[in-house]
């Protein structure tokens, strides 16, 4: 998971909501006055997310939705909030899709971790396996938030996992001729950065 740090919301998106006053977001996709709005809030939502699934790091393929963190069926008031999107994959075995499937009530948001925290990073460390873990030293409660996040995003799915190890054994492999900024250059593609980063130190 990676911290995003949210730019002010569209122009066209605020002049849709200002001017349409809609009540939910299928209404965003009925609507007509506004043509690509829905291609322009994604795209605007991926270039802040660095082009990468600000919940599990994988590279933002064509295949993707915009994702409410906070769910609209919880908390409808947010469903035009900007700093409450975020572009996510289809898959339904982790991500936003899963996370959605888990998430059943107001307090369990209460644990979850919000790609818009700063230094979301710091709670997540990784294994050579590819295996994402609670960091050390966190607090009794910031450990219990880390594990519930991956948990409940399903950051240890098996694919998320080889694509991470895949990852640590890259930069191992780069290690031996490359420079830093060079393994990172090689794998700027590959999504990942916080392990990318891990594997670097």
């Amino acid at each position: 998971m990676i911290s995003v740090k949210k730019n002010a919301s569209l122009n066209s998106f605020t002049d849709y909501v200002y001017r349409e006053k809609p009540r939910t977001w299928e209404d965003l996709h009925k609507q007509t006055k506004f043509p690509d709005l829905y291609s322009q809030i994604k795209l605007a939502l991926i270039k802040e997310q660095g082009g990468v699934s600000a919940y599990t790091e994988e590279p933002i393929s064509p295949k993707s939705h915009i994702d409410h963190f906070y769910k609209r069926s919880l908390f409808p008031k947010r469903t035009f909030d900007w700093n409450n999107l975020f572009v996510d994959g289809l898959s339904e075995h982790y991500g936003a899709k899963y996370k959605d499937s888990i998430v059943t009530n107001k307090r369990d948001y209460d644990l979850l971790i919000s790609p818009n925290e700063n230094n979301v990073e710091r709670y997540f460390t990784y294994m050579e396996n590819g295996e994402i873990i609670v960091a050390p030293g966190l607090s009794k409660q910031e450990a219990q938030r880390a594990d519930y996040t991956i948990k409940t995003f399903n950051l240890n799915n098996s694919e998320l996992k080889s694509r991470r190890a895949r990852i640590l054994k890259n930069v191992h492999d780069f290690g031996m001729g490359l420079t830093p900024n060079d393994i990172r250059s090689a794998l700027v593609d590959a999504g990942f950065k916080t392990v990318v980063e891990y594997a670097l130190i």
